[in-house]
Order: C-alpha cells, then structure tokens, then sequence
C-alpha cells in the first residue's frame, strides 16, 4: 500500500502541498535510529528517562518542508553540519571529563549556521516563517550573509543519549526576574538555543551568531570553548543534572 502524502505549508517557503520528511538534525548527523517521542503532559509530569511516548522510527524530525527546501537546504548545508557534528562527537567523549572543552573546530561557519536555522524553522511551525521573513531570505539565499541584529544563537556540547526540542517559548529566570523568548534544540553531539531580543536562559552557552558574518565558500578554523551541559527535564534552557532536579524536588534521598 502506497504511503499516504503528508500535506500542509512548508515552513520555509510557505508554499501548500506534500511535505517531505526533515531530519532535524540530518539523517547523517547520526539521526537515523528510532527515536522515542514525548509530548504534551508527558514532558511536564515526568522526566526523559521515563519510557512513556511514541516511537518515531525514522529519527528526529518531521513532515515540515517541501521537496523543493528540502533538497536545496540540504544540498547547500547538510554536509557541513554533518562534519561539525562528527568533530563535535568525537570531542564530546570526553565530555565526563570537563564543565566546558576547548577546540579548534574546521567548517564553514555560515553553511553551518544555516542548517541549523533551517532546522529551527522545521521544530517551529509554518507561521514562523511570517514572524521572521528575512530568516526565509537568510537560509533560501546561500550568500546571504549575517542573522538579524534581534537574534542570537547560541550553543553547547552534549554528550548524553536524549534529545529535546521547543519552539519559540517564553521563561523567566527565577534568580534574576528577566524574561526571555527562546527556542531550542538538543540532539547529540550539540545543542542550539536561539533567542529573540533577550539573554540566553543560561551563561554558559557559548554564542556563535558570529558564524553568520562569512561567506559562502569560507572555510575556517573556529577555536570555541563550548560547555558540556546535561539535560534531564522537558524544560528548554533547563541544564540542571539527574542529581540536582531530584534533589531540588526533595527525591534525592539523605
């Protein structure tokens, strides 16, 4: 029996009709495993290792974009994504070791950047596209050059085995009282926060908006410090341990 098409807008172009499926982040990047699936109330009232969910079997991702956006995004930026990601799994083995590791990373920043804004229009939904029409120009032009001056984007490494997304979500900071607007995105060996005219929900993430500012073709070595953060709860810009949330929640025992 022949699979039934998934039809709706592409969240990048906007364009109505089937969507393809897109890996978030790309198959390559060692997304091509079943993957468990929680949502709704089972990422409020339980943790991420609770076995409650669906399972996805094509990894982490979704029938978000066109054929067309598809191809010519992952053309244009998958293979870079997927070399700094092999550089970044193998950096974070050692990740036990350190609260942060440092690295001279070989990419090319821009393609980098842009497979993960494309992969932050497929955790969003297609009004995100209307919200932010010169990220559309940003990814859809591969010479395009330097994200909006209202948005950040942020990163870290991750060793473990879990995964989290979030979509343009509102927190505040209990400690200082600021709010923030954030979406998010963890797979292994990375993850990414993106901000929107506020500060990163923690100050360990180190800032790479800077990787927007070179050209196509730029070919660079990037030293970055990169901290090694956990994740544990369902929350984005929640980087507390196992340890630290049962113990905060009274579970941790004597």
């Amino acid at each position: 029996m022949a699979r039934r098409r998934t039809q709706g807008k592409c969240h990048i172009c906007g364009q109505f009709g089937d969507l393809s499926f897109e890996h978030v982040p790309p198959e390559a990047a060692f997304n091509n495993r079943p993957i468990r699936v929680k949502s709704g109330m089972q990422l409020v009232n339980a943790d991420l290792d609770d076995e409650r969910g669906r399972t996805q079997q094509r990894g982490a991702g979704g029938y978000t974009l066109c054929e067309r956006c598809n191809s010519l995004t992952g053309t244009w930026y998958g293979s870079a994504y997927v070399d700094w990601a092999c550089q970044g799994l193998h950096l974070s083995q050692y990740a036990s070791q350190a609260p942060s590791l440092y690295f001279t990373y070989h990419l090319f920043p821009l393609r980098v950047v842009k497979q993960v804004i494309c992969m932050f229009f497929s955790t969003n939904g297609p009004e995100f596209r209307e919200a932010h029409p010169d990220l559309v120009k940003f990814v859809l032009d591969k010479n395009f050059c330097y994200l909006p001056h209202r948005i950040r984007l942020f990163a870290f490494l991750y060793g473990g085995t879990r995964g989290r997304r979030s979509g343009v979500s509102g927190m505040m900071n209990i400690n200082t009282g600021r709010m923030g607007v954030l979406s998010e995105i963890v797979f292994p060996p990375f993850g990414f926060v993106m901000c929107f005219e506020s500060p990163p929900p923690d100050e360990r993430l180190a800032e790479i908006t800077w990787f927007s500012q070179f050209g196509y073709n730029d070919w660079k070595d990037a030293s970055l410090r990169l901290a090694v953060l956990p994740i544990y709860t369902g929350y984005p810009g929640d980087y507390r341990s196992r340890e630290t949330v049962l113990s905060e929640s009274g579970e941790g025992g004597a």
